[in-house]
């Protein structure tokens, strides 16, 4: 299953950024523990999803974006986290 999610927040209100990046980790974490996957996870998420995905789920998905896009020009940094 996959889940999105968003919550909105004032830019301009640093405390306001902070409890809504809290709050987008929590859904994250929560909705991987149910067993499903964010919907167009940002960085932070990506990571989590790494740490719990097979290592060779990881490598089939590398091998197959290495065959459809060997100059790395679609979505770049995406699914590149350390």
């Amino acid at each position: 299953m996959m889940f999105y999610f968003s919550y909105p927040f004032n830019r301009a209100d640093a405390a306001d950024v902070r409890r809504a990046q809290e709050a987008l980790e929590e859904t994250n974490a929560l909705v991987l523990e149910l067993g499903g996957i964010p919907w167009k996870a940002e960085a932070p998420a990506q990571k989590r999803i790494l740490q719990k995905m097979d290592p060779q789920t990881f490598d089939l998905m590398n091998r197959l974006r290495a065959a459809l896009d060997p100059n790395r020009i679609m979505n770049p940094g995406n699914w590149e986290v350390d």
